[in-house]
C-alpha cells in the first residue's frame, strides 16, 4: 500500500529525524543498498520509524485479520483479499520495502557507530537488525540474508542477493543477539538518547529485550532444530537473565499531530481511504472474550449501545449490517479511523506480556526449570497493567480489580473465573501450552496481530479458529506472505510464486 510511503515521509519529518537520510530509502528497491551519509542520531530513529510502520500498519493488519482480531468491515472493502485468504503479491511490496529499508539503515548505523567508537549505538543496530530478519523469514519463509544490504562497491556490490534457508536465517538472527549483547556489556557511556525512540537510551532495557527475542527465537526453532535449540537455552539461561517485565514493552509512540500519528490511523484515516472504517472486530475472539468476562476486550473494542461487544463473523463483509450494530477496533489500538484518539495508538514491537508467556512455555516444555503457572499469571497480569488505562476509562476499574476478576472470579457479583485463566497446573505438556499461546492470543489482540497468526502458526493455537465465510483457502489457515511483485522485477534470485498454504520452515498448521 503506496499510503504508507507517505506517512513515513510525514512521520520522519515531524521528529525532525534528518530527511536527507531517509528520503534516499523511500525510494530503494526491494534490496535497499544504498550507503548513508547520516548520523548515529538520524539513522536510528528513521530505522526504528521504518520497522513501525511495518509492524504498525501492512503486518498489523494482514496478522490481525488472519489471527481472527479484525475482520473487514461491511462498511468498507480495502481488506476483502486478506479476509479471502487471497491477497496479491503487490500487497507486500511496501512491507517488505519498509523492512529491508529498516535493515539497511540499521546497518549503516553500525558501521558508523564502529567508526565513532559508540558501542550502545552498534549493539541496538544488531537487535534491530535480528528483530527484522526475524519478522521477514517468520513472515515470508527464506529470504536474503547472508548477502543482504551489500549493494554497495565496498560491501561487495550484491544487487542480486540470494535467498538463505530458515535455518541459516535463525542462527544467523542467534548470532547477531550474541554479538549484540557482548558488544552492549562493555558499557562506553555511548547510550543514545531521545533518538532512540524505543528505550530512549535505557540499555538495561535493551538487554532485557535482547534476552526475550532470543527466548523467542528459540523456542520457535525448537520443534525443528532441537538440540541446537536446548543448547542455545542452556547457554541463555546459564547466567540467570532478565527478561522483559512490566513496562518494559517495546513500543514507538505517537501523538496527535498531523507529522506524528500512529501510521495505521493515518493509513485510515487519508485521503486515499476517505476514513472509511475498514475493520470491524471479529466474532471469534470477542464471543470469547465476553464468555470469560475479560475486560481486556473494551481496551481493544468498542461496545455497541447496551449489547456490549458484538464481533462480525470472520469474511463475512459481503452481508450487508447497519453502522454501528458491530463493534469496531479501539482508539487503543490505531485501527478506529473514527476518532482522533486513534492517532495515540502506539505500536508494539514486543511486549513484557509475550516475555512471561514465552518464559512459561520454555519451563512447560521443560527445557529450563521453574514455575511455568507464576509465569502465566504474570503474563496476564502484565497485559491487563498495559491496557490500565483503557481499562480505567471504559468499564471504570483498575486493572488489579480487572485481573483479580478475570483470574478468581467475583461472587458478590456472580462472576466466574475465566475458563482461560485456569492454568493445568498438573496438566501435560500439551495442555500447558494450548493455555499459555491462548492466553498469549487474548493479550496481542489489540496490539500484536503479526506475532499471534505467527504462534498460531507454530503451535495450532488457539484450536477454535473458524473457516473465514469467503475464505478460498478452505480451512487452511495462511502460512505466509507472498514474495512481493517488486522482488520478481528487481532480484534474479527470485524464488517464484508459493502459495499462502505452503508451510515454512517451523509451521505446524
Amino acid at each position: 500500500m503506496s499510503i504508507n510511503k507517505k506517512i513515513l515521509v510525514t512521520a520522519v519529518a515531524g521528529l525532525a529525524l534528518g530527511m536527507s537520510s531517509c528520503k534516499k530509502y523511500l525510494d530503494v528497491n526491494n534490496n535497499p543498498n544504498i550507503a548513508q551519509n547520516g548520523t548515529v542520531n538520524t539513522l536510528l530513529p528513521a530505522a526504528q520509524l521504518y520497522i513501525g510502520s511495518a509492524m504498525g500498519t501492512d503486518l498489523q493488519i494482514n496478522g490481525a485479520i488472519w489471527s481472527q482480531f479484525w475482520t473487514q468491515s461491511p462498511d468498507g472493502k480495502e481488506y476483502i483479499p486478506f479476509d479471502q485468504c487471497d491477497p496479491k503479491a503487490a500487497a507486500y511490496d511496501v512491507a517488505w520495502k519498509n523492512l529491508y529499508a529498516g535493515a539497511s539503515n540499521f546497518y549503516e548505523l553500525y558501521k558508523v557507530a564502529d567508526v565513532q567508537y559508540k558501542d550502545q549505538y552498534k549493539g541496538i543496530a544488531l537487535l534491530m537488525q535480528a528483530y527484522t530478519f526475524q519478522t521477514l523469514t517468520d513472515g515470508w519463509g527464506d529470504v536474503p540474508f547472508t548477502e543482504a544490504l551489500r549493494g554497495q562497491n565496498a560491501d561487495g556490490h550484491l544487487v542480486n542477493p540470494k535467498y538463505d534457508s530458515q535455518r541459516v536465517v535463525y542462527r544467523g538472527i542467534l548470532s547477531y543477539i550474541d554479538s549484540a549483547t557482548s558488544i552492549m556489556s562493555k558499557g562506553n557511556n555511548s547510550a543514545p538518547g531521545t533518538d532512540d525512540l524505543i528505550y530512549g537510551g535505557n540499555m538495561n532495557k535493551w538487554m532485557r529485550f535482547a534476552n526475550t527475542l532470543k527466548l523467542r527465537t528459540i523456542l520457535r526453532m525448537s520443534a525443528v532444530d532441537p538440540v541446537y535449540a536446548q543448547a542455545m537455552m542452556d547457554t541463555l539461561y546459564k547466567y540467570n537473565p532478565q527478561f522483559l517485565a512490566e513496562g518494559d514493552d517495546a513500543v514507538i509512540r505517537f501523538g496527535n499531530g498531523s507529522n506524528n500519528r500512529n501510521p495505521l490511523y493515518a493509513e485510515l484515516s487519508s485521503v486515499e481511504l476517505g476514513g472509511v472504517q475498514q475493520i470491524a472486530g471479529s466474532k471469534t475472539v470477542i464471543d470469547s472474550m465476553n464468555s470469560n468476562n475479560d475486560y481486556r476486550g473494551l481496551a481493544f473494542y468498542t461496545p455497541v449501545s447496551m449489547m456490549g461487544l458484538v464481533g462480525v463473523t470472520q469474511s463475512e463483509y459481503d452481508i450487508a449490517l447497519p453502522s454501528g450494530s458491530f463493534s469496531i477496533p479501539s482508539v487503543y489500538t490505531g485501527a478506529n479511523a473514527t476518532s482522533m484518539s486513534s492517532a495515540n495508538a502506539a505500536v508494539v514491537l514486543l511486549s513484557s506480556w509475550e516475555s512471561y508467556f514465552l518464559q512459561a512455555e520454555a519451563i512447560a516444555r521443560g527445557m529450563v526449570t521453574g514455575d511455568d503457572a507464576m509465569m502465566f499469571y504474570s503474563g496476564i497480569r502484565a497485559s491487563y497493567v498495559y491496557n490500565s488505562t483503557a481499562i480505567q476509562s471504559e468499564a471504570g476499574l483498575s486493572a488489579t480489580t480487572a485481573y483479580n476478576r478475570y483470574v478468581n472470579g467475583d461472587v458478590t457479583l456472580s462472576i466466574a473465573p475465566a475458563r482461560w485463566a485456569a492454568y493445568p497446573v498438573g496438566g501435560t505438556i500439551d495442555n500447558k501450552v494450548r493455555f499459555i499461546i491462548t492466553q498469549k492470543w487474548f493479550a496481542m489482540a489489540g496490539h500484536q496481530g503479526f506475532e499471534a497468526w505467527t504462534e498460531l502458526r507454530r503451535t495450532g493455537y488457539p484450536d477454535f479458529i473458524v473457516t473465514p465465510r469467503n475464505s478460498r483457502t478452505g480451512d487452511k489457515v495462511p502460512s505466509r506472505f507472498l514474495y512481493p511483485a517488486s522482488e520478481a522485477a528487481t532480484n534474479s534470485n527470485y524464488p517464484g510464486l508459493i502459495p499462502v498454504t505452503a508451510g515454512i520452515w517451523w509451521d505446524a498448521l
